[in-house]
C-alpha cells in the first residue's frame, strides 16, 4: 500500500526474491512525498530536494540486478550549497576539501586544523551510527541494547548535545550553525539534537550532494519503471479504505471502489500512525507519549528570467536562530524571523523550466499542528506567503513578486489532508534519541504476523537514504519470518 520511495523500493526488492507483488496507490504518480507538479511549463519537486548517501540508492537496483546508471543520470554538485548569514557573510559548502578548508578560514582565522578533526570524529559517528543503529533490524531488545553499542557510544561521547559537540570545534556562531543546522532534515532541532545527528555534515562533506536529472521526482520514476519490468503490479487511483482483520493476520485489503483483495503479506507504506487509526481502527499503543517532527511551509515559484548568481541549495539563517527554533518546538509558533532554504534546481537541470526562467522552491520550518493550540492555516497561510515574497526579495530575488509566472503554496493543512500526516508533519515522528531504533515503531505490527510497515515513521526514519534503508531491512524481515519464495 503506497507507491512511495519506500513502498517502490520494498516492491522491487521482493519482487527480485520471486514475491508476486501488487501496489495499490491512491494518486495519480508514484512517489507519495517524493513527488512532482507541473504548471505552465515548470516542473516542480514538491518533497525531497536533497540526496545524499547515493550508495543506498544504487544497492536498489543491485538487489535486483540491475545498473542504476541505466534508470538515472545523478550529478554530483558542487557547491553543495550556500548559506547565508544575517551579518552579510556566507560560506559555500563543498566536498572539496581544500576549498571547505579555505571557507572556514575566512570565517574563522585558524580553524582549519579543527575542522579536519571534527570531519574525523564525525566519520566515526557515521560509522557508529549506521553499523549499529540504522543498517539492521533492532525489534528485539537483545539487537539495540547490548554492551557493546552502549560501549561504542560512550566512547564516541554520541548522547551529548550537538551544540556542546560542535562547540569544541567552531567558536564562530557561524560555523556551529553550519555544521549543526543538519539535524532540521530530521524534524529536530539543532539545540535539542543529540551529537550523534553530526553525521549528517560529515555525510554531505564527505560523500557530496547529488541532483537526479529530471529532478527527485526521476527516482520513483525509475523504481516504478523497475518495478514494472520485474512484473510488480502499480494500480493508480486505487483508495484503500481497510484491512480485513482475520485473528493474528490481516486477509484482505478493502478499497473504495468496494473490491476485496486477497492477501498473503501486507506492507504499508503509508504514514504509521493514519495506518493504524484509518485502516485498522486501532491507535498505536503508546503514540501520545511520542513527539511528531516539526512541518514545513512550501513555496513552488516559477519565474521569469534567472538569478545568476543563486546556486542550487542555499540556506538563509536567520540573526536569532537558536530564538527561531524555540519558536518552532517550544512554544509552536510560526518564527517572526525564520530560517529558510531556497532550490533552484534549474541551474542544474535546465529543462525543469521553461527557456530562460527558473523554477525557485522556497522550504520554511515551522510547527507541525499541536491538537491544544493549532495554528489556522487558511489565515496563517497568506500572510506568510506575503511576508516571504517581501523577505525574498530583500534577500536577492529581485522583482520576484512582478515576475511570477505560476506559484503553489502547501502547508502543513495540506500535509494532513494530501499525504496523510497526523499532525500535518513534514518528517514523521520525530528523531529524538527515545524515538530511534528500538524505541521506534517497529516494521511489523505486534499482533498481526504478516502486517509490515515501511517509511519514515518506523525504523530507522526519515530522509531518502533512511527510507531506502527501511525498504530493505522490512524485505529482510518478511523473508525471515515469512519464508523465501521457492
Amino acid at each position: 500500500m503506497g507507491a512511495g520511495l519506500g513502498g517502490l523500493a520494498a516492491a522491487v526488492r521482493l519482487a527480485a526474491k520471486g514475491y508476486r507483488v501488487r501496489v495499490l496507490e491512491r494518486h495519480a504518480t508514484p512517489g507519495g512525498r517524493c513527488g512532482v507538479w507541473e504548471s505552465e511549463g515548470f516542473q516542480f519537486d514538491t518533497g525531497p530536494t536533497l540526496l545524499l548517501m547515493t550508495d543506498y540508492l544504487r544497492k536498489v537496483f543491485d538487489d535486483a540486478g540491475r545498473r542504476l546508471e541505466d534508470y538515472l543520470d545523478l550529478r554530483q554538485l558542487d557547491p553543495n550549497y550556500r548559506v547565508y548569514y544575517a551579518d552579510g557573510t556566507s560560506l559555500e559548502v563543498t566536498s572539496r576539501i581544500n576549498r571547505m578548508l579555505e571557507g572556514v578560514e575566512r570565517i574563522e582565522p585558524g580553524v582549519g586544523p579543527r575542522f579536519l578533526r571534527f570531519l574525523a570524529e564525525t566519520a566515526k559517528l557515521y560509522t557508529i551510527g549506521l553499523a549499529a543503529f540504522v543498517d539492521r533490524n533492532v525489534h528485539r531488545r537483545r539487537d539495540f541494547f547490548n554492551v557493546k553499542n552502549g560501549l561504542l557510544l560512550l566512547r564516541a561521547r554520541a548522547m551529548e548535545r550537538l551544540q556542546a559537540m560542535v562547540g569544541r570545534y567552531f567558536k564562530d556562531e557561524r560555523l556551529q550553525q553550519a555544521f549543526s543546522f543538519q539535524s532540521l532534515y530530521l524534524g529536530l532541532s539543532p539545540y535539542k539534537s543529540p551529537a550523534i545527528y553530526s553525521l549528517l555534515p560529515y555525510t554531505e562533506v564527505a560523500g557530496g550532494l547529488y541532483f537526479p536529472m529530471g529532478g527527485m521526482h526521476a527516482i520513483p520514476r525509475a523504481l516504478a519503471r523497475l518495478a514494472g519490468e520485474l512484473g510488480v503490479d502499480i494500480e493508480y487511483g486505487v483508495e484503500v479504505s481497510g484491512l480485513e482483520r482475520d485473528g493474528t493476520r490481516i486477509a484482505a485489503v478493502r478499497t473504495a471502489d468496494g473490491r476485496r483483495l486477497d492477501a498473503d503479506i501486507v506492507l504499508v507504506n503509508a504514514d504509521l500512525p493514519y495506518a493504524y487509526e484509518s485502516l485498522l481502527g486501532e491507535r498505536y499503543e503508546g503514540i501520545d507519549r511520542f513527539d511528531f517532527s516539526c512541518s514545513a511551509f512550501l513555496m513552488y515559484l516559477g519565474v521569469d528570467g534567472a538569478y545568476p548568481d543563486l546556486p542550487h541549495h542555499n540556506l538563509i539563517v536567520p540573526g536569532d536562530l537558536r530564538r527561531a527554533c524555540d519558536d518552532i518546538f517550544e512554544r509552536h509558533q510560526v518564527p517572526a524571523d525564520p530560517a529558510f532554504y531556497i532550490c533552484n534546481p534549474s541551474k542544474t537541470d535546465p529543462s525543469l523550466a521553461p527557456e530562460g526562467m527558473e523554477n525557485i522552491y522556497i522550504l520554511v520550518p515551522v510547527p507541525s499542528q499541536d491538537p491544544a493550540r493549532p495554528i489556522d492555516w487558511a489565515v496563517e497561510g497568506p500572510r506568510l506567503e506575503a511576508e516571504m515574497l517581501q523577505r525574498l526579495e530583500r534577500f536577492g530575488l529581485t522583482d520576484l513578486r512582478r515576475r511570477l509566472v505560476t506559484k503553489r503554496i502547501f502547508t502543513p493543512a495540506d500535509f494532513q489532508v494530501q499525504l496523510s500526516a497526523t499532525r500535518g508533519e513534514a518528517f514523521g515522528l520525530a528523531h529524538g534519541i527515545d524515538q530511534v531504533g528500538y524505541f521506534r515503531p517497529h516494521n511489523r505490527h505486534a499482533e498481526c504476523t504478516n502486517l509490515f510497515f515501511v517509511g519514515q515513521s518506523t525504523h530507522p526514519g526519515c530522509g531518502v537514504p533512511m527510507v531506502l534503508i527501511s525498504s530493505r531491512l522490512v524485505v529482510e524481515r518478511i523473508v525471515a519470518e515469512q519464508g523465501a519464495v521457492a
